[in-house]
């Protein structure tokens, strides 16, 4: 089932995000809620808005994760998905292109209304699309009423919620979208019109609000009475909520698909509407005066005839007031009518398009003091928003980069993924996604993956582990690109260091790719358990000696740290830095997991009776011969060759004498090359 780990870390590329409550999150990615809940808003044709909503929704089939909060599901949208819209003017140089993208998918009870009303639009559920402004700080969002039907032809709700497990309590998360429907979210726009105002809503900026464009859906889309109950069951303890009202000047929008050619919706003239109207309420007038002067006749008869009432007189007495009492009725609506018809010709002559949209920066908390979840930086370690976007250069060394053990993680930058952009969230899988391939099929792929043998280095203050195979550990997904981990490191006691306090051990994996701009480690502080580290329990009982090289049959490396197991880590420090024995000149994007990792007493002996500490010095340390890892030397003297191969036989002589002769240490700590020339890390 999807419930399984394997199966949430591949559904996890849906979303990229760890989701948390607004009031939780910073104002670095502000992200925008639903909104209030509205009675629906009546159409005015003669208000139509001098812009189309031309529309860019493609089918979308990958899984996504949803999230129950205290009043809605909501569902992250992907970075891959294509669901954005623009308003676009007929005269461009007037009204510039305004870009809104899909943030999440929420789902909602309408406002309670009261016994004996109704709303204009009758409807069981909401759907809200909430989108951002792709250039500023305002949201929109689409407000979609759903209703039941027998056979609903258009259900927005069946690729959502069939085969899916919907989230029970509030903050859990659970994947939707898990059948083989695709989300067509285009037919929330096609062949509908919209009812347009601004206000405001609440944002992920320390609980501030941001000013909003409103679309009221003009129709609603039908689901199966199941789904609506199971949304409704899971919304159960949602607090109900009194509707407000929009504002009396709605303005009626027409979408279009992109690219499609659509003409600009011509206003309806109400003046004929509201002539016709005036003549009915007059008629009418003259109706109600005749069923008056009926009633007042048949009141004088029934009271002018003492206690004796003929059954005639009776009879039209009644009648008479039947006539009065649908006369007075018909009276009543056509003054509704136009009055109506009269208020929305004199709103439309009056109003201005976008005229009540709230000042930008109005309601916007970014403005006011605040706490924000990023830290300070130090200079020496400044972080840059995405390496991954902007890359780095390799041999700039005009700031010298700070390696681990020179790094303080309280002066580094300190992540929080729910409070900021879904992208944040750093997720592990055993194997590269596969386009194209079913849910179920990549889940049993993923569980079925086998774990790679081992090759185990010690170079002296660290151990390097690699496949055998020389096929990636693991996967690790950041900003949304696969990075396939090159090799892992262990070493004792740990490299980085929170507020001087440095753990018992550290391992780091680290992604090395033929352009080393692109060069990205996440590190796992450990600390001492009475259990076992059951990756690196398959290490075996004895770790090599210096100099000295082991193979291994490894075990699932999502048994290395609880977030690997869970896929996902939305919690880090950040910083741009260099590996432990690189040059100064050498960048990488670091990721210190907040959460702590764990190994044995045990299994920390074992690594104190191997390593030396990270970046002590020793003269002869084996480690000297491997190459570097972000700029390789190119040569090797044969004088550093001879100075290494005497040292490090001269230690392994020591502790065996068996392999004091074999050359293979020196040999698997000197580069190799692939057949193309590119140089292999050990």
């Amino acid at each position: 089932m999807f419930r399984e780990t394997q199966v949430k870390r591949l559904l996890l590329l849906a979303v990229l995000s760890v989701s948390r409550g607004l009031s939780d999150a910073g104002c670095d990615a502000i992200m925008g809620s639903s909104g209030q809940t509205y009675r629906w808003a009546l159409q005015n044709p003669q208000l139509v808005a001098p812009v189309l909503l031309k529309y860019d929704f493609l089918e979308y089939k990958s899984p996504l994760m949803s999230t129950l909060t205290d009043n809605a599901l909501v569902i992250q949208a992907p970075a891959d998905i294509t669901a954005n819209f623009v308003l676009t003017s007929p005269d461009s140089n007037t009204t510039a292109e305004q870009k809104y993208r899909l943030q999440s998918i929420q789902l909602r009870k309408p406002a309670l209304v009261a016994e004996g009303t109704k709303q204009e639009l009758s409807h069981e559920l909401e759907v809200v699309l909430v989108h951002r402004e792709g250039t500023g700080s305002r949201f929109a969002n689409v407000i979609v009423p759903i209703e039941v039907s027998a056979e609903p032809s258009l259900d927005l709700l069946a690729p959502l919620l069939d085969q899916a497990e919907l989230p029970s309590e509030v903050g859990e998360l659970q994947p939707v979208l898990v059948s083989m429907l695709p989300l067509k979210l285009a037919n929330v726009f096609a062949n509908v019109s919209f009812q347009h105002f601004w206000a405001e809503v609440k944002t992920s900026c320390n609980g501030g609000s941001a000013g909003a464009r409103i679309f009221m859906r003009n129709q609603t889309i039908a689901t199966s009475k199941s789904r609506l109950q199971r949304v409704l069951n899971m919304l159960q303890y949602a607090p109900e909520q009194l509707p407000t009202l929009p504002p009396t000047q709605t303005w009626l929008v027409q979408p279009c698909p992109r690219g499609g050619s659509c003409a600009f919706p011509t206003p309806t003239n109400l003046t004929p509407q509201l002539l016709e109207a005036q003549a009915a309420l007059a008629n009418d007038s003259t109706k109600l005066q005749t069923a008056k002067q009926a009633m007042d006749e048949s009141l004088l008869a029934l009271t002018g005839n003492g206690t004796e009432i003929a059954n005639d007189v009776y009879t039209t007495a009644v009648r008479s007031r039947d006539h009065l009492r649908n006369a007075q009725a018909a009276v009543d609506g056509a003054s509704r009518t136009v009055e109506t018809l009269q208020a929305q010709i004199d709103s439309a002559a009056s109003a201005v398009w976008d005229s009540d949209a709230p000042p930008v920066g109005s309601g916007d908390s970014r403005t006011t003091t605040s706490t924000s979840t990023t830290t300070a930086i130090s200079p020496a370690v400044s972080a840059k928003p995405s390496m991954l976007a902007t890359g780095i250069s390799v041999h700039d060394c005009s700031m010298q980069a700070a390696s681990p053990v020179e790094v303080d993680l309280a002066k580094t930058e300190h992540v929080d993924a729910g409070s900021g952009e879904s992208s944040e969230a750093l997720l592990f899988w055993r194997l590269s996604a596969t386009p194209g391939l079913p849910p179920a099929e990549a889940a049993a792929a993923e569980s079925a993956a086998v774990a790679p043998e081992l090759h185990v280095a010690n170079l002296g203050d660290r151990l390097r582990i690699t496949p055998v195979d020389q096929k990636p550990l693991m996967v690790l997904l950041v900003h949304g690109l696969e990075l396939p981990i090159s090799f892992v490191e262990v070493s004792v006691p740990g490299q980085h260091a929170l507020a001087g306090k440095r753990s018992a051990a550290e391992i780091q994996l680290v992604h090395m790719p033929s352009d080393a701009s692109k060069a990205v480690a996440v590190a796992m502080q450990m600390d001492t358990s009475q259990d076992e580290n059951a990756w690196f329990q398959h290490l075996g009982d004895s770790l090599p000696r210096a100099g000295m090289t082991k193979e291994v049959q490894g075990a699932d490396p999502m048994m290395m740290h609880p977030a690997f197991g869970r896929g996902v880590a939305g919690h880090f420090f950040r910083y741009d830095g260099r590996l432990l024995q690189d040059s100064s000149c050498a960048r990488i994007r670091w990721h210190v997991l907040e959460e702590r990792g764990h190994l044995s007493s045990s299994q920390l002996q074992a690594l104190r009776q191997v390593l030396r500490p990270p970046g002590s010095a020793f003269e002869t340390d084996p480690s000297a011969l491997s190459p570097m890892l972000l700029r390789g030397q190119s040569r090797v003297s044969l004088a550093t060759l001879h100075t290494g191969t005497q040292a490090v036989l001269a230690q392994v002589a020591s502790d065996a004498a068996s392999e004091a002769s074999s050359p293979s240490p020196v040999l698997l700590s000197m580069p190799r090359l692939r057949s193309n020339g590119v140089k292999l890390p050990i």
